[in-house]
């Protein structure tokens, strides 16, 4: 089990004051950079379980302070202060911003900025003072960077195989049904809802995904606009019921997270690759689910289904907003 606190961005805050310390204390920019780096690369184990805005700002802060730190005394241009940007922005920009980037859009996003810091590294280097710091410390963030563009990359390729392949269940269609445990493992099935409530049924990757984060946050976020119009949020992932219930309090969920910790749900409704290979993936052995969301309304009908050759598309609610105003 892991902490529902997010103890590496404390880690990182720690850092990046004891580098500030180092920095103006001691009047040692190298040293201070070695301890931004530390804090950086601390945090950037929280940011796949909260995704949040604290940790964006102590992120951003952490490589912001390394780059000054490193091209100190800043008389020339400031190579290594954009290097770290730019490093920041691959590491983290498709999270930050991912209403717009989601899954795999514009998947050429991360190995530029990985690529353009590298050449900044290089050219502050050569170009400007240089000693084992500048050459050092930014190494590990590049290491991350550079894993990160792959697996996105990866990523993109995996989920367009599937794309031609569509989903099983078609607008129009009746929903299968499921019996799957909640997060506290209470029973929940689809006929709960049949003739009383309509229901958004959202399939997520796994706790391990911080995609899937930003999205049950965001329709967290509209579940007061989804209760009025009697639409009921629900998501279906492969983790088991512990896990599930540790996320669901991290993130403050008010609506059921069930475990269909054998994907047979998720292959029922054709949403699931049954071989996934990705680094910073969970591993199950049946495969992965597929983010994707159907709209059921209370007889049991299948209203709307995200687009397969748009992954991540359902993060937007407005998209399901007019349907969910014909429903009543």
């Amino acid at each position: 089990m892991t902490s529902n606190k997010p103890v590496y961005t404390y880690f990182c805050i720690f850092f990046t004051l004891a580098g500030a310390g180092i920095f103006f204390g001691l009047n040692k920019p190298e040293f201070a950079a070695c301890s931004f780096m530390l804090g950086y690369l601390l945090g950037m184990k929280d940011f796949s379980k909260f995704t949040g805005p604290l940790q964006s700002v102590t992120e951003g802060l952490a490589a912001l302070l390394t780059g000054v730190a490193l091209d100190w005394p800043i008389d020339h241009f400031p190579f290594f202060t954009i290097m770290m940007l730019a490093m920041f922005f691959s590491n983290f920009g498709r999270i930050m911003f991912f209403r717009y980037f989601a899954y795999t859009e514009k998947a050429w996003m991360e190995p530029t900025f990985a690529f353009i810091a590298l050449g900044l590294h290089f050219s502050g280097n050569l170009l400007t003072h240089n000693n084992w710091a500048t050459w050092g410390v930014p190494v590990p963030g590049f290491f991350f960077a550079f894993i990160i563009a792959w697996g996105i990359l990866k990523d993109k390729k995996q989920l367009g195989v599937h794309k031609q392949k569509g989903y099983k269940i078609a607008i129009g269609a009746y929903a299968p049904p499921f019996e799957l445990p909640d997060q506290s493992g209470g029973i929940v099935r689809l006929s709960d809802f049949i003739g009383k409530r309509h229901l958004l049924l959202v399939f997520v990757r796994g706790d391990w995904c911080p995609g899937c984060h930003m999205m049950l946050r965001t329709y967290q976020k509209e579940k007061e606009a989804f209760a009025k119009k009697n639409v009921y949020v629900m998501s279906i992932g492969p983790d088991p019921v512990g896990v599930n219930k540790e996320m669901v309090e991290r993130l403050g969920l008010d609506f059921s997270v069930l475990a269909d910790d054998k994907q047979k749900t998720a292959m029922t409704y054709g949403v699931q690759l049954g071989e996934y290979d990705n680094q910073f993936a969970e591993q199950y052995d049946e495969g992965i689910p597929l983010p994707a969301s159907f709209l059921i309304d209370k007889d049991g009908i299948v209203r709307y289904i995200s687009r397969p050759d748009k992954v991540g598309e359902f993060l937007n609610p407005s998209l399901i907003f007019p349907i969910v105003e014909q429903l009543e």
